[in-house]
């Protein structure tokens, strides 16, 4: 026996489309209001710069301090340390950073990148019992 369609089915189907199509257009708008990650640039403890971390922002920047140089990278939302004046180079070794909470040191040039997500208004992040 063949079943057919009827008028609640095509209404069924009509609300389907039309919420898609509400989610589709909302989320992509978000999408663009999630896009807030600032990278932070501290030297000698004190804040010399601020980027936002976005895909257009291409730069290189010198980071100069009494114990040395820092020259920063910052391209396609990621930013990382391309030079330094350290002897043991490891704030180079620590590679991209992009995500929020992630952090690049350069102890004997006292310079710290920190990367922070401005989009959650939160200050929680759990509550334990």
């Amino acid at each position: 026996m063949k079943k057919k369609i009827n008028k609640y089915d095509i209404g069924l189907i009509i609300a389907i489309i039309i919420i898609n199509v509400f989610f589709i257009l909302y989320g992509g708008r978000n999408a663009v209001d999630k896009n807030s990650k600032t990278a932070y640039i501290y030297s000698n403890n004190e804040l010399v710069r601020e980027y936002v971390l976005t895909d257009d922002v291409k730069d290189e920047v010198k980071i100069e301090s009494d114990t040395g140089f820092n020259i920063l990278h910052i391209e396609n939302g990621e930013i990382w340390i391309h030079d330094a004046s350290c002897p043991d180079k490891i704030c180079i070794h620590q590679g991209k950073i992009s995500q929020d909470g992630e952090i690049i040191v350069c102890l004997p040039n006292r310079m710290l990148i920190k990367i922070v997500d401005n989009s959650s208004d939160d200050e929680i992040d759990f509550i334990a019992n």
